[in-house]
C-alpha cells in the first residue's frame, strides 16, 4: 500500500485515475449495441465518472475501509435513485418505491437484460445493471490505482467489465470501433506508466521505458482494431451468447408445425375473417407472413426458433442490404395465434395498449409471438423491411449459411437428380433457384390431395401425379434448393390481393405457403412454387382477391460450356465492416504474445551468450550482468558508472538481506575484471551460483506474478543496449562494469 500524503498528489497519479475513467467508459459504450438509441449513455457515463471521482476522494483522503465501503454504496444508491429511477422520487426525495426498484434492478436486472431481445427500450429495468457494473468498476480500478504499486491489478476491472457487456450484448452484429479502440488503448497506457515509474522517485517516469512501451500499445490498439474490423471471423456467425444456455422466456407454441394447419384453413366453411391490415403509404405486398420453418427432419417442416422479449426496436437482419421500408397497422379479429402477422422483416413494433402478456421475437427468423392463448381485439403498428425480387438477384450471391443448407438422411435419389438436372440449366445461382421455381409452378394445383409433406410425399408430387397444393409445393421447392446447396427455408402466412385503398382483409381462404432464400444484399427472397389453381372453389371468386404474382426477371439461357451437371455452393460471405469485441481481444492478445515470445527469446539468447562466453573472466562478469538485470526488474535503477561495490550497497539499502547474493558476488566480478590472472573454473562456477541464489530469494515462489512479470520485463535489454553504447563512447578504454 502506498503511503503518499493526502496533500500531495502527483500528476501520474491523476493521468492514472484518468485512464482508468477512460477504460470504464469504453465497456459502457459496448451497450450501445444492446439498447436501441443513445439514452443509456447519461446514467452510464455518469456511473463513470461519479465512481472514479468517489474513489479519487476516499484514495487521496486516505479514508480507511469501511469509510470506503460507506462511499462506494452510497454513492451508488444516489446514482441509482435520482439518475436510473428517478421516476419514483417525490418532492425531491427517494421513497419505498426507490428502495424497492434499486433492489429489484440489482438483484435481478441482469436476468431481464437476458430475457430481452436486443436492440432493449433503455428502461430503468434495464438499465440499473451496466450502470452498477460501470460505477463498480470505476470506483474498483481507481482505488487501486491509488491504493496499490501494482502494475497489472488495476487493469482487470475494465477488462472485465468490458467481457461482461460483450455477454449482454450477444450475437449483435458489428463492434464500436471507438469502444474497442478505447479500452485498448486506455489499459496498455496504464500498464505502461506504472511499470514505467521508477523504484526510487515514484513521482519519476523513465523516459526510456515509456519511449520502448509507448509504439507497443500503438501497435498493439491498431492491431486490435484493423483485426476486429477485417479479419473474417468478423462476421461473428460463431458468437458465443450466453442466451442460449438459459431458457427461453417466451414459449410460443406447442404446434408440431403451422403447416400442417395449411388445408384445414383453406378447407374452412364459411370463411373465418382473421385480421385486417392497413399499408401506408399506397405500398404493395403481396403476402404476410407468419411462421418460418427452417429444420426438416424428413417427415415435417419445423422451427428451432428461441424467443426473447421483444420491445419497440426489433434486431434488423444484417443481410438486408437493399429493401424498402414499409408500415402497416394491424387489427386482429379471430386470429387463433400464437404467431402475429408481419410485413417482410419487422423492424419495429408498437401495440396499442397493453399486451396483457410479453410479445416474443426471434432475431434469427423475424417471427413474433405471443403468449396470449387468443389474438382477438390485438391492434399494433408495425414496421418491416421487405426485399423486393429485381435485376440485381441476377448478379447476388446466397449467403453462406450452413444451417439452412442441411437435410437429414435418407433423401431419395430421385429428388437429388431432379435437383441436378433443373440446375444444371441456369448459370447463376438466382437462374438455378428459379428452374425450380418454374418447374414446381408448372404442376397441377390440386387441394384435395393427401396432405403431408415428407420425403415419401414430395416424392409422390415430383414422380407420381404432380398434383398437390402450397404445402407439398413449399416444401419441394425448400428440399430441392438445399439439395443444389442453397439456403432455403418454408414460410407460412397469407397472401394479398389488389387494393385500391391499401386496406386488406384476410380470411382463412387467403391462408399460402411458400418457400424463401437467403441472399447476400436481400435477407430472405420469396420464391413462389406453387401455380395459380384453377376451377378451384377454396380460392376467392374475385378475380380482384386473388394474389397477382411478379413475374420473375428473364434470365439469358446459359453458354453450352456452363450447363454442367452440378450443384451450386454459396459462396462465404464477409462483413467488411463489422467486427467482433472477441475476436479484438483475440487480436490483441495475439500481438502481446508476440511481444512476449520475442522478449523471452531476446533475453535467454543474451543469458546464454553470457554463460558462454570465451574465457572465465567474461563468465564471471556474464554471472554479474544477469545479477543485475534481476535488480533492474526490480525497479532499482543501476547507471553503468557505478563499480560494483557500490551496485552492491544500493541493492542491500532497497533489498536488505536479500541482497546478500550480490554483496558476496561483487568483489569476484572486481577481480576477474582487473586482476591480471584469469579467475579458474570454481570462480566462475561460485559465480554462477551466487546468481541462482539471488533469483532464489527475490522470487521464492516458482509460480508468482512478480516472478512472471519479471520475466517479460524488456528493461534489462534497454539497459544493456545503453551500457554498450556508453562502453563504445569511452575514448579513454577503460572497463565500465555493470
Amino acid at each position: 500500500m502506498s503511503r503518499e500524503k493526502p496533500n500531495s498528489v502527483a500528476p501520474y497519479r491523476l493521468t492514472e485515475v484518468l485512464l482508468c475513467a477512460a477504460a470504464t467508459v469504453a465497456g459502457g459504450l459496448l451497450y450501445g449495441r444492446f439498447f436501441a438509441g443513445t439514452e443509456y449513455l447519461p446514467p452510464v457515463c455518469a456511473a463513470a465518472l461519479t465512481g472514479t471521482a468517489s474513489a479519487a476522494v476516499a484514495g487521496w483522503r486516505r479514508w480507511r475501509t469501511y469509510s470506503t465501503l460507506l462511499v462506494a454504496i452510497g454513492g451508488f444508491v444516489v446514482l441509482a435513485g435520482y439518475g436510473v429511477f428517478r421516476g419514483t422520487i417525490e418532492h425531491g426525495l427517494p421513497t419505498r418505491q426507490t428502495a424497492a426498484e434499486i433492489v429489484q434492478g440489482v438483484l435481478g436486472g441482469w436476468a431481464r437484460m437476458l430475457a430481452v431481445a436486443p436492440p432493449a427500450d433503455p428502461g430503468a429495468d434495464l438499465l440499473i445493471t451496466p450502470v452498477l457494473i460501470t460505477w463498480a468498476t470505476a470506483f474498483t480500478a481507481s482505488t487501486l490505482v491509488l491504493r496499490t504499486r501494482t502494475v497489472f491489478v488495476p487493469v482487470l476491472p475494465a477488462l472485465l467489465a468490458f467481457a461482461a457487456a460483450l455477454l449482454f450484448v450477444g450475437r449483435q452484429p458489428g463492434v464500436q470501433v471507438t469502444a474497442t479502440a478505447l479500452v485498448l488503448g486506455a489499459a496498455l497506457a496504464l500498464v505502461l506508466l506504472r511499470a514505467g515509474r521508477t523504484g526510487g522517485e515514484p513521482s519519476r517516469v523513465t523516459a526510456g521505458r515509456l519511449a520502448f512501451g509507448a509504439p507497443v500499445v500503438v501497435v498493439v490498439t491498431l492491431a486490435g482494431v484493423l483485426g476486429g474490423l477485417y479479419l473474417p471471423p468478423a462476421s461473428g456467425a460463431h458468437r458465443f451468447d450466453l442466451r442460449a444456455l438459459l431458457p427461453p422466456p417466451v414459449r410460443g407454441t406447442d404446434m408440431l408445425t403451422p403447416l400442417a394447419g395449411l388445408k384445414g384453413q383453406l378447407r374452412a366453411e364459411p370463411p373465418r375473417r382473421l385480421f385486417t391490415v392497413r399499408l401506408d403509404g399506397g405500398a404493395r405486398v403481396d403476402r404476410i407472413g407468419v411462421a418460418a420453418l427452417d429444420a426438416f427432419d424428413g417427415v415435417s417442416w419445423t422451427s428451432a426458433d428461441r424467443f426473447l422479449v421483444a420491445g419497440h426496436h426489433l434486431a434488423v437482419d444484417p443481410a438486408m442490404t437493399r429493401s424498402r421500408t414499409v408500415s402497416a397497422r394491424f387489427e386482429v379479429e379471430d386470429l387463433d395465434g400464437p404467431f402475429l402477422p408481419v410485413t417482410g422483416r419487422p423492424a419495429r413494433l408498437d401495440i396499442d395498449g397493453d399486451a396483457g402478456q410479453p410479445i416474443g421475437f426471434s432475431a434469427a427468423s423475424g417471427v413474433l409471438v405471443s403468449t396470449a392463448p387468443a389474438l382477438h381485439g390485438v391492434r399494433y403498428d408495425l414496421v418491416g423491411e421487405v426485399a423486393d425480387r429485381d435485376d440485381g438477384l441476377l448478379r447476388a450471391s446466397p449467403s453462406a449459411a450452413p444451417e439452412y443448407t442441411a437435410l437429414p438422411g435418407g433423401l431419395p435419389p430421385v429428388l437429388d437428380a431432379l435437383a441436378r438436372q433443373l440446375t444444371a440449366t441456369g448459370t447463376t445461382p438466382y437462374g438455378k433457384l428459379v428452374a425450380i421455381e418454374e418447374h414446381l409452378r408448372g404442376l397441377p394445383y390440386q387441394l384435395d390431395a393427401q396432405p403431408g409433406h415428407s420425403y415419401a410425399a414430395l416424392t409422390r408430387l415430383l414422380t407420381g401425379s404432380g398434383e398437390g397444393y402450397a404445402e407439398q409445393h413449399a416444401s419441394a421447392f425448400a428440399v430441392l434448393a438445399r439439395a443444389a446447396g442453397f439456403p432455403a427455408r418454408v414460410a407460412v402466412g397469407y397472401r394479398l390481393g389488389d387494393s385500391p385503398t391499401g386496406t386488406h382483409t384476410v380470411t382463412t381462404r387467403d391462408a399460402h405457403a411458400w418457400a424463401e432464400v437467403r441472399f447476400d444484399g436481400y435477407g430472405w427472397v420469396v420464391f413462389e412454387p406453387t401455380g395459380m389453381p384453377t376451377g378451384s372453389g377454396e380460392l376467392p371468386d374475385d378475380p380482384a382477391a386473388a394474389e397477382e404474382l411478379p413475374e420473375p426477371p428473364a434470365v439469358p439461357p446459359p453458354p453450352a460450356a456452363d450447363r454442367q451437371d452440378k450443384a451450386v455452393r454459396p459462396r462465404s460471405d464477409r462483413h467488411g465492416v463489422l467486427g467482433d469485441a472477441a475476436l479484438v481481444t483475440g487480436v490483441a492478445m495475439g500481438v502481446a504474445a508476440l511481444v512476449v515470445t520475442s522478449i523471452l527469446a531476446m533475453k535467454a539468447r543474451r543469458r546464454r551468450r553470457h554463460r558462454h562466453a570465451p574465457g572465465n573472466a567474461a563468465r564471471v562478469a556474464g554471472a554479474w550482468q544477469e545479477a543485475v538485470d534481476r535488480l533492474t526488474e526490480r525497479g532499482i535503477p543501476m547507471p553503468a558508472s557505478l563499480t560494483a561495490h557500490e551496485v552492491a550497497d544500493r541493492a542491500t539499502s532497497v533489498l536488505g538481506a536479500a541482497a546478500d547474493p550480490v554483496v558476496r558476488l561483487a568483489p569476484l566480478t572486481t577481480a576477474a575484471v582487473y586482476a591480471p590472472d584469469e579467475p579458474d573454473d570454481r570462480a566462475v562456477e561460485q559465480a554462477w551460483q551466487l546468481e541462482a541464489e539471488l533469483r532464489r530469494r527475490l522470487y521464492p515462489r516458482r509460480l508468482s506474478w512478480r516472478r512472471l512479470s519479471a520475466g517479460v520485463d524488456p528493461r534489462p535489454l534497454v539497459a544493456g543496449r545503453r551500457a554498450a553504447g556508453e562502453r563504445r563512447r569511452d575514448d579513454r578504454g577503460n572497463k565500465v562494469i555493470r
